[in-house]
């Protein structure tokens, strides 16, 4: 998928977050945009996947020659983000099941090995909501991944990853980074090794 920003600006009240950006990431590329806390990282990704709405310009999408509306975006791209969560009632296979009745994968892998995949093995039966910040980051990770979607968005996907997850979040990032376009929001420079392309806001 090409995504063509077109001076793309954000404001809340008086204060403009983002102003006048343009950029066209294009089909395939893994890209990483950075900037200081308060930059407008998490605001750009979210206009990106339609959780917001530019103040002015425009984001174009394009996959295979077809134009895709803002309002059908969300089916072909995943999100993986601090601010977005899974079913905190549920447990992981049950959270795995629900998600794969929505969303196609990439690879077929059955309960066992998404388990395995995950490393949640041993916390099958335990509620989400009791896992740790970053059991809950793995599981957001594993499921955008493995997702069969053509724009993959990750706003600061190692933030409550150890360097044992950091180095098995690189992994799968690197196994499933083909025929997609992902665009990586952080301050870790360590994020951006597979990026192409680095943009500051």
């Amino acid at each position: 998928m090409e995504v063509i920003i077109q001076n793309l600006s954000k404001r809340y009240l008086y204060d403009w977050i983002i102003r006048d950006l343009s950029h066209t990431f294009a089909q395939g590329s893994v890209s990483g945009v950075n900037g200081i806390n308060g930059s407008g990282k998490s605001t750009f990704i979210k206009m990106l996947c339609g959780f917001l709405s530019p103040s002015e310009g425009k984001i174009l999408y394009t996959s295979d020659d077809r134009k895709i509306s803002r309002g059908d975006i969300y089916q072909y791209m995943t999100l993986a983000a601090p601010y977005t969560d899974v079913i905190n009632e549920y447990d992981v296979v049950e959270m795995f099941d629900f998600h794969t009745k929505f969303k196609k994968l990439r690879l077929d892998i059955d309960t066992k090995q998404f388990l395995e995949l995950v490393k949640l093995k041993g916390n099958r039966g335990k509620q989400i909501q009791f896992y740790s910040s970053g059991m809950k980051q793995r599981l957001q990770l594993a499921l955008a991944l493995i997702t069969d979607s053509k724009l993959l968005l990750l706003d600061e996907p190692t933030s409550y990853l150890d360097d044992e997850n950091k180095a098995w979040f690189y992994d799968l990032l690197a196994a499933h980074r083909h025929d997609r376009t992902i665009i990586i929001a952080s301050n870790d420079k360590a994020d951006f090794e597979l990026c192409n392309e680095v943009i500051s806001l």
